[in-house]
C-alpha cells in the first residue's frame, strides 16, 4: 500500500524537478514561473515530509488517485514553463499575458487539489514543515530537528504540549499575562509543569522572546521560577484568501514551560483569596528581596516585579517569575535608556515612567510597593473593627497605599490588622517593613537602597536611614485632604 503512495510521490518529485530545471532558462514570464517553480517545491516538501506510518494508514486506490491528479497539473504547469522557454516573437509579445494568467491557474488548480482532494482528507490539511528550502530529484527530504537539551532547558514539539494540556484546554488554564496565556500540563513522563503560550504576533515579538530565554536560561537560584524548556513551530497551511481561494499561509506557535507553582501567587496574597499570617508573609518577601539581589548581582533588571509574578511552590517560597521584558545590562553598567516602556505602569518608578532612566533602583522601586501591598492587605476591614475602633481612610489605588502606610509606620498597633494575620509580639517588624518599603520608593533613585541593603534592614541588621519624606511622598500625603490629585502622582 505504501509503495503505491511512493510511486506516484516519486512521479511527482520527478516533474518538480524537470521544472526546476526549465525555469532556469525562460525567455518570457520569468516571474510567474519562477514563482511556479518555488510553489511546486514547496508542495512536493510538504509531500515528501510524510513518513512509513502516516502512508500506512491510507487507503491505496484513494492515496493513488490523489496524488496522480497531482501529478497532472504538475505536468500541465511543466509544460507552460516549456513554453515560455521558446524564442517565438509573436508568443512573446502577443500571448504573454494569456500566458501568466494561464500559470496562474494551473497554480490555483494544485493548491485546490492539495487541499480539497483525497489526498487532504487523508493526511488533514495542515502538515508541519520545518526549514523547507527547495525540492529536487537528487536532494533527500530535510531532516526533522532533534530536541535541544542545555543544562535541563529542552525543545519540546506543540504536538507534546497539546498533548500535555488536553489540547489547551479551559480546564488547564491557570492564568492570563500581557501576550500570553498559562496551562497546566503533564507532561508524558509524568511531570507536572506550567505552559505559557504566546498569542501575539510572533514576528514582532521574536527577538524579545529570545533574549527572555537568553537570560532565564543562566539563573539558578532558590526564588527564581526555573525554565524547563520551549516550543517554537512553524505549521505551514492552506487558507481562504478574500477571493475564495486556497493560498499559502503560516501559523507560528511559541510556548514557554517552566516548573510548575501549586500555591499560586503573592496576588492571591494581596487581594484576599488566600489567608496568612504574617510570618509566612514575612519569610515571602525575605524571599523576593533575596531573588531580586541575585537577578541584580547577574545584572538582571527584571522591569515587571509586581504581586502576579512572584509565584509560591509547595512550600510557600516566592519563586520571580517572566523575565519578558528583563534587560541584562553590559559588565561595568549600572544603568541605560529605553525609549519605549516596557512593564506595568503601575510599578514603574519615576525615573523611567517619565524619562526612561533604567537601573537597579527600578526593581528596587516596585518591591517597595509590593512589600507596601503584603502588609496593607492584613489590615482589617471596618464591619470585622471593633466598635471603638478608629481606622483611618484612604482613597483606594497606589496613593492611599503609600499615605496609609506613611501615616501607619508612626503609630503600628494591633486595631489596623486582622488579629488573624498577626499579633502584637510582630508589630515591630511589620513596622521595620514599612520603613523599608517607603525607601524603596524614594523619589529619587539615589535615596533607594540597594537589594543587599533591604536584606539587611529586613533582617534588622542595619539602622534604617531616615525617610527624605520626598516630594512625591508629601504630595500622596496631601491629596487626602484636597479634591484634587496633583500631577506628581504619576510617579506612583
Amino acid at each position: 500500500m505504501a509503495g503505491i503512495a511512493f510511486s506516484g510521490v516519486g512521479k511527482i518529485v520527478e516533474i518538480a524537478f524537470k521544472i526546476k530545471e526549465a525555469v532556469k532558462t525562460v525567455k518570457h514570464n520569468e516571474e510567474e514561473c519562477r514563482d511556479m517553480e518555488r510553489y511546486v517545491s514547496r508542495v512536493t516538501a510538504v509531500i515528501k515530509c510524510l513518513d512509513d506510518d502516516t502512508m500506512e494508514t491510507m487507503k491505496g486506490e484513494a492515496m493513488r488517485g490523489a496524488l496522480e491528479d497531482l501529478a497532472v497539473s504538475l505536468e500541465r504547469a511543466f509544460e507552460l514553463v516549456t513554453e515560455c522557454q521558446r524564442k517565438d516573437i509573436i508568443r512573446r509579445f502577443f500571448g504573454a499575458g494569456a500566458m501568466a494568467k494561464e500559470l496562474h491557474r494551473v497554480q490555483n488548480d494544485i493548491s485546490r487539489k492539495l487541499q480539497l482532494g483525497d489526498f487532504a482528507t487523508n493526511v488533514q490539511t495542515t502538515i508541519m514543515v520545518t526549514n523547507i528550502q527547495s525540492a529536487s530529484a537528487s536532494a533527500p527530504p530535510p531532516p526533522r530537528p532533534q530536541p535541544v537539551t542545555i543544562d535541563g532547558f529542552r525543545q519540546f514539539s506543540f504536538y507534546e504540549l497539546k498533548a500535555a494540556t488536553n489540547d489547551f484546554s479551559l480546564e488547564n488554564k491557570i492564568g492570563t499575562g500581557g501576550s500570553s496565556t498559562i496551562y497546566k500540563g503533564i507532561l508524558q513522563e509524568g511531570q507536572v509543569v506550567a505552559i505559557k503560550e504566546h498569542s501575539y504576533n510572533f514576528l514582532s515579538e521574536e527577538n524579545r522572546i529570545y533574549d527572555a530565554i537568553n537570560i532565564s536560561i543562566k539563573l539558578n537560584h532558590e526564588n527564581i521560577v526555573k525554565p524547563l524548556g520551549y516550543c517554537h513551530e512553524v505549521i505551514m497551511v492552506l487558507k481562504l484568501d478574500i477571493f475564495d481561494k486556497y493560498v499559502e499561509d503560516k501559523d507560528q506557535h511559541f510556548c514557554f514551560v517552566e516548573e510548575y507553582m501549586p500555591n499560586g501567587s503573592m496576588e492571591d496574597i494581596i487581594n484576599g483569596s488566600q489567608l496568612i499570617d504574617w510570618s509566612s508573609r514575612f519569610k515571602i518577601i525575605q524571599g523576593i528581596a533575596q531573588g531580586l539581589h541575585y537577578l541584580h548581582e547577574e545584572r538582571v533588571i527584571h522591569m515587571d516585579i509586581k504581586p502576579s509574578n512572584i509565584l509560591l511552590d509547595c512550600d510557600m517560597n516566592p519563586r520571580i517569575c517572566d523575565f519578558g521584558v528583563a534587560i541584562k545590562l553590559g559588565r561595568g553598567v549600572d544603568k541605560t535608556t529605553h525609549d519605549s516602556l516596557v512593564g506595568t505602569p503601575t510599578y514603574m518608578a519615576r525615573e523611567y515612567l517619565t524619562r526612561g532612566h533604567i537601573s537597579r533602583k527600578c526593581d528596587v522601586y516596585a518591591f517597595g510597593l509590593t512589600l507596601l501591598e503584603t502588609i496593607h492587605s492584613m489590615r482589617i476591614s471596618e464591619e470585622h473593627a471593633a466598635p471603638s475602633a478608629s481606622l483611618p481612610q484612604y482613597k483606594p489605588g497606589i496613593p492611599g497605599l503609600v499615605t496609609w502606610a506613611y501615616d501607619a509606620r508612626e503609630a503600628v498597633r494591633m486595631e489596623l490588622f486582622d488579629p488573624l494575620c498577626c499579633d502584637t509580639s510582630q508589630l515591630m517588624d511589620i513596622k521595620r517593613c514599612m520603613e523599608v518599603g517607603l525607601l524603596c520608593i524614594e523619589h529619587e533613585p539615589k535615596d533607594r537602597p540597594a537589594m543587599e541593603e533591604v536584606i539587611s534592614m529586613l533582617k534588622d541588621e542595619i539602622e534604617l536611614p531616615a525617610l527624605n519624606q520626598t516630594e512625591g511622598v508629601r504630595s500622596l500625603h496631601q491629596t487626602q485632604e484636597g479634591p484634587e490629585e496633583p500631577d506628581e502622582l504619576l510617579c506612583l
